[in-house]
């Protein structure tokens, strides 16, 4: 049922079956360790993060920025 609902959208549910193919056949086909797998997405995972924490802080720093901004501008209107 689950599966169904997850090719519905099709190009989803492609794009997943296809990495996970992938996957499998870097670990079978190509002899790839389930630990260096492990490891790669665990490095992935990392960098993901931080790069959302780089994005996140930039936002925060923007707004504060503009914040900022618009207040200096309303008291030199006054």
């Amino acid at each position: 049922m689950k599966l169904r609902h997850l090719f519905k959208n099709r190009g989803l549910g492609v794009n997943l079956l296809a990495s996970f193919c992938f996957l499998m056949l870097a670990v079978y086909g190509w002899g790839l360790g389930w630990d260096e797998l492990g490891s790669y997405f665990l490095v992935l995972v990392i960098l993901l993060g931080g790069l959302i924490g780089c994005a996140a802080l930039f936002g925060w720093l923007l707004r504060r920025f503009m914040k900022w901004r618009d207040r200096d501008t309303n008291n030199k209107i006054q």
